[in-house]
């Protein structure tokens, strides 16, 4: 189980102890992939990274710990789309979250992501702690700092958010939902870079129809996105209801 005297932030090291911490991580989760979680045991890990089974403990606490610590290098690496846009103000709204979700599916999507979910997939009935801590470090994550971000574009008066988690909740539905659960099933179809550009660039649009501040239009009619959830209105009311 998954608790706090379990977790370990990373130990201050110099280039050595972080190349053996990401050799031990990167140990972890082929044998996780590969084996499955409850399979592994800390000595299959350390024969293939090497080092000890007291760095092991100092670095990630146990097993569940090194679960914690790939999950949360998954999640900082995913949100760490969002940051550019976060920082410079000139970024626009359809740029900043274009970028995000492009980065976001295909961070997603990638062998290493896709097999830790399928871990989850498989074993999260008998781990329940570890699957929990995954919403809670990944999904649950993502949808506070991208609320934050909408947040803040609704203070600038770029979009106006009435509910900026349930709001960032829809958007990254809209971006990852189908295309997740088709790599999960099909892992041999992932979308060609182009296709999934296109895919990506339709949703941010379809979503700030429903978003932008004063009602965006396309087609001489305003069109619903993020405001067909109820979660997304222009300034006169609901968008789509017009």
């Amino acid at each position: 189980m998954i608790t706090g005297s379990h977790h370990k932030d990373p130990p201050a090291c110099g280039p050595r102890g972080l190349a053996r911490r990401q050799a031990i991580l990167a140990a972890a989760r082929r044998l996780f992939i590969e084996k499955g979680f409850e399979k592994t045991t800390l000595s299959d890990i350390i024969g293939e990274a090497g080092g000890s089974r007291a760095t092991l403990y100092e670095q990630f606490g146990d097993k569940d710990g090194l679960f914690r610590a790939i999950m949360e290098e998954d999640n900082a690496m995913i949100l760490s789309g969002l940051a550019p846009a976060r920082a410079d103000d000139r970024v626009t709204p359809e740029a900043g979250l274009t970028a995000f979700a492009l980065h976001l599916v295909k961070a997603l999507l990638n062998d290493e992501t896709t097999g830790t979910v399928r871990i989850l997939i498989a074993e999260g009935d008998r781990v329940p702690d570890i699957a929990e801590s995954f919403f809670r470090i990944g999904p649950e994550n993502a949808i506070r700092r991208l609320a934050d971000y909408l947040q803040h574009l609704s203070d600038a008066g770029e979009l106006h958010v009435e509910n900026p988690a349930a709001t960032a909740q829809a958007f990254l539905g809209m971006v990852t939902g189908n295309l997740l659960i088709r790599r999960l099933i099909l892992p041999e179809s992932a979308p060609a870079i182009p296709d999934l550009d296109r895919y990506v660039r339709q949703a941010v649009r379809l979503f700030l129809n429903g978003a932008r501040t004063g009602g965006a239009r396309t087609g001489g009619a305003r069109t619903s996105g993020a405001g067909a959830a109820g979660t997304a209105t222009d300034r006169r009311g609901p968008v789509g209801n017009g």
